[in-house]
């Protein structure tokens, strides 16, 4: 089983505001059997550690759609495992981060239920 470990960071809560819309949830759902908390827990990795733990993953495609009049983005997920919760790592298409960044989903809101506060360190098994 492949791992990767990265550091919370403090997002830009722009995630919470896409989670949030019907077509994501549904999506999502469909393609992990959950439905996501409306937000992300982030977490600082370094870049080759991320093209390593994914590069030989399966990923989950969710195309972009127009939804109320908006074009919003897709994203390739894969389906991993945090502390227990079953998880997915997102690779947004629009992300307005780096690869140094990380955005994991589950149905709980990861950083309440694992008590978790930025600089703690997280490992995700894939």
């Amino acid at each position: 089983m492949k791992k990767i470990s990265g550091r919370v960071k403090t997002g830009k809560k722009q995630a919470q505001k896409f989670l949030s819309l019907e077509p994501y949830q549904e999506k999502i759902e469909d393609k992990t059997g959950f439905r996501p908390f409306p937000g992300t827990l982030n977490l600082q990795v370094r870049p080759e550690e991320r093209e390593k733990f994914t590069e030989e993953m399966e990923a989950d495609r969710i195309e972009g759609f127009n939804y109320e009049g908006k074009d919003y983005g897709g994203l390739e997920l894969y389906k991993v495992e945090l502390s227990g919760f079953e998880a997915a790592l997102l690779d947004i298409d629009r992300a307005d981060h780096g690869d140094e960044i990380v955005e994991v989903i589950a149905s709980e809101k990861l950083r309440a239920e694992l008590g978790l506060e930025d600089g703690d360190e997280v490992k995700i098994d894939g």
